[in-house]
């Protein structure tokens, strides 16, 4: 699947898609997102959590520069700049809230294909010998 808006990236995420090709202004503050280091990212998902939140309460219509003004003064902001944490917002906003943001740094394995564009592949986890686990969907073997 093809996406070049947060909306998209957030719903593709949420229905579990297999690989995702991110293209665009999105890519690289995708790819700023995937690679933070664990302890900021930690960090900022508590800051993050708290605008999206606010975001929900937010009619669709000012959602974008809502989204500017609830993150710019985060230390969110400051750790990954005011464009991925934004991006961040607006992704969990139309996925399924913070779990989004989980989901896309722990069930994804992150591919560059060049400039302006990312792809994503769902990672698949071992918990017992005899199943796998895909980031929420247990399938037998």
């Amino acid at each position: 699947m093809i996406v070049e808006n947060e909306q998209d990236l957030g719903e593709a995420i949420d229905r579990g898609e297999e690989t995702i090709e991110v293209k665009g202004k999105l890519a690289p503050r995708i790819k700023k997102i995937w690679f933070m280091d664990r302890f900021l990212w930690c960090l900022c998902l508590a800051c993050l959590a708290v605008a999206i939140a606010a975001l929900v309460a937010v009619p669709a219509t000012g959602m974008m520069s809502a989204a500017v003004s609830l993150v710019s003064g985060t230390p969110a902001a400051l750790l990954m700049g005011t464009p991925a944490a934004v991006t961040a917002v607006l992704t969990a906003a139309a996925g399924g809230g913070i779990a989004t943001l989980k989901k896309l740094r722990n069930c994804y394995k992150l591919e560059s294909a060049g400039a302006g564009c990312v792809v994503l592949h769902k990672k698949y986890k071992s918990m017992k010998k005899e199943s796998r686990i895909n980031c929420g969907r247990k399938e037998e073997f």
